[in-house]
């Protein structure tokens, strides 16, 4: 799919684009201020421990400390959370939801004490090095260059010793970037995300529900459900539509059809 439509659909297609600032600056802070300029009350760092239906409509989510009532719920959580909050007969078979398997993101970062690479990029094919990105100006530092590695599905490394990581990783970062050879690394440490996205392995099409459940007034979003695309952040917000268009249908409030329209080339 990244391939089809990133590689072949147009002749711009393959572009690259990348952030010059924190994806919190670029996804979190606008979109909350917009939120909370039309009113919506957002809550971070909360857990939800349950939902639950009265069979009329009325939605409770159950929070600890707080009780929040809703006639709508778009359920935007992993697959196993989804799982455990779903109610009874709300899927067919939610079971299914357990077959999609998560793969994890093991992050490698480095910080020299000179800039050693002159670009904001770059790929690296035969090494496990892969892709390298130039995160300095993002993370405010002011001297030396701090660059990051984000290795995808990496089932293998991802519980690894930082010091066995280093071992590896330094070397072949070195072999790719001369710039690096001879200056001090004044910083490295790991990130691991060791669920952050559904593994796409063969038959999990079938897997992935749509936005609709049985219940009424509750509905699914997230990269891992019937979106068409994989583990991205096109499918998460592909799905986020989804559920909101299928709630607004449902509550005879469709939005405009111009809005949010999709270019599949983007």
């Amino acid at each position: 799919m990244v391939f089809k439509t990133g590689l072949l659909s147009d002749p711009g297609a393959a572009d690259i684009g990348w952030a010059h600032v924190p994806l919190g600056e670029l996804h979190d802070r606008l979109a909350r201020k917009a939120l909370d300029s039309a009113g919506v009350r957002t809550e971070v760092r909360t857990r939800v421990t349950s939902i639950s239906t009265d069979g009329n409509g009325r939605w409770s989510v159950h929070c600890p400390g707080e009780t929040i009532e809703a006639d709508t719920v778009v359920l935007a959580v992993p697959q196993r959370e989804a799982h455990e909050l779903l109610p009874d007969g709300a899927l067919d078979d939610p079971g299914r939801l357990l077959a999609i398997d998560t793969a994890p993101i093991l992050n490698v970062h480095v910080v020299y004490d000179r800039k050693v690479l002159a670009r904001p990029f770059f790929a690296a094919l035969g090494t496990p090095v892969q892709w390298v990105f130039d995160r300095t100006d993002a993370s405010g530092l002011k001297d030396g260059q701090y660059l990051a590695l984000s290795q995808s599905a990496v089932h293998d490394e991802i519980d690894e010793p930082v010091a066995a990581l280093r071992e590896r990783y330094l070397p072949n970062w070195s072999g790719c970037c001369p710039g690096a050879r001879g200056a001090e690394v004044k910083d490295f440490f790991v990130t691991r995300e060791r669920t952050a996205t559904f593994a796409p392995a063969p038959g999990v099409g079938r897997l992935r529900p749509g936005a609709r459940t049985k219940a009424p007034g509750l509905y699914l979003a997230g990269a891992w459900t019937a979106t068409g695309w994989p583990a991205t952040m096109e499918s998460a917000v592909r799905s986020g539509v989804s559920a909101a268009d299928a709630a607004l249908t449902a509550l005879g409030r469709p939005r405009p059809s111009h809005l949010f329209e999709f270019d599949e080339a983007a």
